[in-house]
């Protein structure tokens, strides 16, 4: 069985609520070997948990990636962040299986435009970083002498020159044998030069030396990665400082104390939300953000899903709360006379808020 109809079966059989899937990897891309795996991304509506799951199927080794839509595209941008984009490269080069309402091609066609455009130059403090590492390895090697350490320091160089050349070209990088496609189909004279002296130092040292000439030079006396955690000012927000030009959602009021606009953190949000009487907040999710909520004031519910219904925690002031990522919920006031006030920290240094049009995982 070719391997588009091995993996359609599997999809229909496994996966018959599925809004999509597709067919990526090796299999689809002319360099299918007898190990190739069947590269499967299913995509399924209110999915709460993604998974990776690998198995075999009508004689195939099968990969799985099982998504919702809003995991899917928390993945997404993680792979981009990185420079990685794994699963946007099964989107776009793959082979769609099912595709319920078009929401397949809608994304293909977005992933496409983003992967044209490139991940960008590196910041400068990146760039130096890598001049650097690749001149420490380059040293390693002129001077090395047990074979061993030198069959290790060779590989170092070859795959720190493709990432170093990708780098400067605003390229986007792989892992493993993608990267080496990543290279391919930017230079293909560089990943032939690497390929041929990977197992020659005095080769290797040249070829390397001249990506590196490339990016601008060696890198290793003077060089200096700033930082010092323990010396840096601390930041007073007062009371009357707080900020709303922050996420909102309807029924609410956040305000920010906490933020990279407001104290420069990086890795950190927090604030207070305010609920009027007898009010009741949109469904909304934050991301991958990790939510903990402090009660001041006031008895506000905190409403979520189950495989029961809709679950209510009924709140008072000194209550703390926890909201893992990316799990749709709301906040109620039923009192019908007082504000409900509650103070907020989350994970990330931006307030993520994805506001929704009920509690279903998406």
């Amino acid at each position: 069985m070719d391997p588009v109809t091995a993996a359609r079966a599997l999809v229909e059989e496994m996966f018959p609520e599925a809004l999509y899937a597709v067919l990526g990897g090796s299999v689809v891309t002319g360099r299918r070997t007898s190990t190739s795996d069947l590269d499967v991304l299913v995509v399924i509506d209110g999915l709460t948990e993604p998974y990776r799951e690998c198995l075999r199927h009508g004689g195939w080794p099968v990969d799985l990636f099982v998504h919702g839509r809003t995991s899917l595209a928390a993945y997404l941008e993680s792979d981009f962040a990185r420079g990685r984009p794994v699963l946007a490269r099964i989107c776009t080069d793959g082979v769609v299986l099912t595709d319920r309402h078009g929401l397949a091609e809608r994304l293909r066609g977005d992933l496409r435009a983003r992967l044209s455009q490139g991940p960008g130059v590196p910041a400068p403090a990146d760039l130096e970083r890598a001049r650097f590492v690749l001149s420490d390895l380059l040293d390693d090697l002129a001077g090395g002498g047990d074979p061993g350490e030198l069959a290790f320091v060779r590989w170092s160089v070859v795959e720190a020159t493709a990432r170093l050349a990708l780098s400067v070209a605003g390229r986007w990088q792989g892992g493993g044998k993608w990267l080496l496609r990543e290279l391919l189909a930017h230079d293909p004279a560089l990943a032939a030069e690497l390929l041929a002296a990977q197992n020659d130092g005095v080769r290797l040292f040249a070829v390397a030396s001249d990506v590196l000439e490339r990016a601008g030079g060696r890198l290793w006396e003077g060089y200096r990665a700033p930082g010092d955690p323990f010396h840096r000012p601390l930041r007073h927000v007062a009371s009357g400082a707080l900020s709303g030009e922050t996420a909102q959602s309807a029924g609410m009021r956040r305000l920010a104390a906490i933020s990279g606009a407001t104290a420069g953190s990086s890795r950190l949000w927090m604030g207070q939300t305010h609920v009027a009487p007898a009010t009741r907040s949109s469904d909304h999710h934050h991301g991958a953000s990790e939510t903990a909520i402090y009660v001041v004031s006031g008895t506000p519910s905190f409403v979520f899903l189950d495989e029961s219904g809709e679950v209510r925690l009924d709140t008072g002031p000194g209550d703390y709360v926890f909201v893992p990522p990316y799990v749709p919920h709301r906040e109620e006031n039923p009192d019908p006379a007082c504000e409900a006030v509650v103070v907020i920290a989350r994970s990330t240094q931006e307030a993520v808020v994805v506001n929704l049009p009920d509690l279903r995982a998406r």
